[in-house]
């Protein structure tokens, strides 16, 4: 396949994640699921048109060359072939802009999800120093990239490269370092959702299920690690680049996948992420209901705090992992469970508290 096909195959494979994400908003919102859109949808959309930006940048890269060629290669060239090689070293600068900030978009896509999912529990904080250490990186790789590796920027398209720069070539010093600001902040984002998978009290294969859906950014890092090591183990060569679009075109899929279980559920009838019908209120409802608003308890011990904590942490995965595309009646009893639920705990706390 060529670089070409292979570029838009991945980015058309994206897509349909994005619209396998939207068609299950529309299954669970109804016709005006816009307005129900949160800003990590509208982050995916931007980071899908970055994706195109990586398959466009890399079909012009393929189509006219850039000085990422071997000394001396320049010397017979005509000046045409220098304005192609020069326009296609631009590209290559677009090509990595585009890359680092698609990628780190999706990070952040990630990371609101998790947010949601730990609101109130103690993961929240990970939560925000994960995307504060993701924040920082994506500024050091931008600030060091153009800033640094390369002075002036301009020597990024100069054809040929004027002697003792070849950073403006072969990138090495930034694909070090973009690798590892890159691999560190996806594996500690990927360790924010599995303790408290583990810790829920689902059924050990709904555990291993979900613990494998939130582990699939494994996979971008691996083609990251491979990026780089084509790169520097095959020098002048353009495979990097199928490289460079298979890693991006993962990311976006991986982030969408956990969006699209309604859709999946619609189709071919399976249960939930809990493993209870989805229709069934009394089973979904837990201990304490998956009211995301129902306050902890004021009153009682340590211990009945932390199972409360613990309860909702399953409450909260179960509602925003799968959402349930539950009727108003069903949504009506649900809430009515829920408080009478909780009314009945804090009650009890309340009457052992005056007891004592």
């Amino acid at each position: 396949m060529s670089l070409v096909a292979l570029a838009w195959s991945l980015w058309s494979l994206a897509l349909v994640s994005v619209i396998c994400r939207f068609v299950s908003r529309r299954i669970l919102s109804g016709p005006k699921f816009w307005k129900d859109l949160k800003s990590d949808d509208y982050m995916m959309i931007l980071a899908l048109l970055l994706l195109a930006g990586v398959a466009y940048t890399t079909n012009e890269i393929a189509a006219n060359g850039s000085n990422y060629v071997e000394e001396g290669a320049t010397d017979n060239w005509t000046e045409e072939q220098y304005a192609s090689a020069r326009w296609g070293s631009k590209m290559l600068v677009a090509k990595e802009e585009v890359m680092l900030t698609c990628i780190w978009l999706v990070k952040f896509c990630l990371l609101i999800l998790y947010g949601r999912m730990t609101s109130g529990l103690r993961e929240s904080l990970a939560v925000k120093i994960t995307a504060g250490y993701c924040l920082l990186t994506y500024i050091l790789a931008q600030v060091l990239y153009l800033g640094a590796w390369c002075r002036p920027v301009s020597n990024y398209w100069a054809v040929p490269i004027p002697p003792g720069h070849d950073q403006c070539k072969n990138y090495h010093n930034h694909l070090i370092t973009v690798t590892i600001l890159h691999v560190s902040s996806d594996l500690f984002t990927l360790a924010i959702p599995i303790p408290m998978i583990i810790r829920t009290r689902l059924p050990l294969r709904q555990k291993i299920v979900l613990c494998g859906v939130f582990s699939l950014g494994v996979l971008v890092v691996l083609l990251a690690i491979l990026n780089r090591v084509f790169n520097f183990v095959m020098p002048h060569d353009l495979v990097f680049l199928a490289w460079y679009n298979g890693e991006a075109s993962t990311a976006v899929i991986i982030a969408n996948i956990p969006f699209c279980w309604p859709l999946v559920r619609r189709v071919f009838g399976v249960e939930s992420w809990g493993g209870s019908s989805p229709t069934d209120p009394r089973k979904n409802a837990g201990r304490f209901g998956n009211n995301l608003n129902v306050p902890p308890p004021t009153i009682g011990s340590a211990k009945q705090k932390r199972n409360w904590r613990k309860h909702r942490g399953e409450s909260v995965l179960d509602t925003v992992l799968t959402e349930r595309d539950r009727t108003d009646s069903e949504e009506k009893i649900m809430v009515k469970h829920e408080v009478s639920v909780y009314e009945t705990y804090d009650i009890e706390l309340g009457e052992r508290a005056r007891a004592h």
